[in-house]
């Protein structure tokens, strides 16, 4: 059987105690405002709204008859758990002034909230938390009792500090009694996870995020979020995936590449590389040869203007002498060195530009390694 009650009409301040006669007027005014506009809402059927006013109204000038209309209100509102708090304050606050009808109204009202709710207790493992429901506070745990709440869905949520939250749904009906346990996430890593990475054929070059990272197979160090992995080996197609990194979970990549002329790699057309750094040594070798061989005349012509200037043959003299003909051996030296390196360069640039894939090969690496870099080129013809 529903029951229909009436919101209290006295005033606020009606039953005025010590404390609140030493109230000053702006406040007695400003909590019947507040009253009377709830009462007003509340008759509108705006019972959010009402709430607001009554508990402000309260919060002016504390009076127990107030939260009569604050309990009603919360009850229209769905907020079943706070709606019996509210209540049992009024009782308890208003003792022996509150009527034996309106007493009477309460316990019927409490008697419907308890039919239509189900009590949940929610708990929380470790240290204190916070929890809500539907977005709300209802405490700290360990929750002193449960948590009443209305047939329907629920969103129950604890927080902690330095934590993710802990989250569950939960649909009720009617009188249920349920138990909830919410539980955090362990805490996981935010350094970087390991991901081995295996290709068929092995030993192909690998590139993380245009960066060259190694040769297959590898162990990767990779920080959480999407990386650009990319597979290359010659006479292979190029081979390229997205690799999700989840912080503190490793996890292996495994490339297939296919046979065929890379783009990079096929047939005629292609860069160099190997021509062009020999091309380079070539220079810089002929280049010391030219240093050295122009400080070797130089002492050369030192120690002619020694003996057309006559004297006695000192250390001096001799040291000049020596020096000249150190760096004339240098000079040499670096002479066959660049022209090694020029007739090197010559032959890795035809056999990259103009022989096919299939019968040529000239590879030059530089590959990270714990200690620095290793360097390495082969030419195969």
């Amino acid at each position: 059987m529903a029951v229909v009650l009436s919101l209290c009409a006295a005033p606020v301040f009606a039953a005025e105690s010590a404390a609140s006669k030493k109230e000053t007027a702006q406040r007695k005014a400003e909590a019947a405002d507040h009253y009377k506009k709830g009462v007003a809402l509340f008759k509108e059927g705006d019972f959010g709204s009402a709430l607001a006013e009554f508990k402000a109204a309260y919060q002016a000038v504390p009076g127990f008859e107030v939260l009569y209309n604050i309990g009603l209100t919360e009850r229209r509102l769905f907020k079943y758990g706070q709606a019996v708090k509210t209540f049992a304050r009024y009782l308890e606050e208003g003792g022996k002034k509150v009527p034996q009808d309106r007493r009477d109204s309460v316990e019927s009202e409490l008697s419907i909230i308890r039919s239509l709710t189900s009590k949940v207790t929610v708990k929380v493992d470790g240290a204190p938390a916070k929890v809500f429901v539907d977005g709300e506070v209802v405490g700290q745990t360990p929750l002193a009792e449960p948590v009443l709440l209305g047939p329907g869905k629920h969103a129950l949520r604890a927080t902690r500090d330095g934590e993710p939250d802990a989250e569950e749904s939960i649909e009720l009906a009617s009188g249920l009694v349920r138990e909830v346990t919410l539980v955090f996430a362990p805490k996981v890593s935010q350094g970087p996870v390991e991901v081995s990475v295996e290709t068929d054929p092995r030993d192909a070059v690998l590139m993380v995020d245009g960066t060259l990272a190694g040769v297959s197979p590898a162990k990767l160090e990779l920080t959480p979020g999407t990386h650009e992995l990319i597979a290359e080996f010659e006479g292979y197609q190029s081979a390229r995936t997205d690799v999700v990194v989840e912080p503190g979970k490793p996890r292996t990549v495994k490339l297939k590449l296919v046979a065929g002329a890379s783009g990079a790699a096929a047939g005629r057309g292609r860069f160099p590389v190997v021509g062009v750094v020999l091309f380079g040594v070539a220079v810089a070798a002929g280049g010391l040869s030219a240093l050295f061989g122009v400080q070797a005349g130089n002492a050369s012509r030192q120690v002619t203007e020694f003996f057309r200037s006559g004297g006695a043959w000192d250390a001096s003299r001799a040291a000049v002498e020596a020096q000249g003909l150190r760096d004339q051996t240098l000079a040499g030296v670096f002479i066959g060195v660049s022209a090694a390196a020029l007739v090197g360069g010559v032959i890795a640039t035809i056999v990259t530009v103009v022989a096919p894939a299939d019968d040529a090969e000239a590879r030059f690496f530089l590959v990270p390694t714990p200690s620095g870099v290793t360097a390495a080129w082969s030419t195969r013809f």
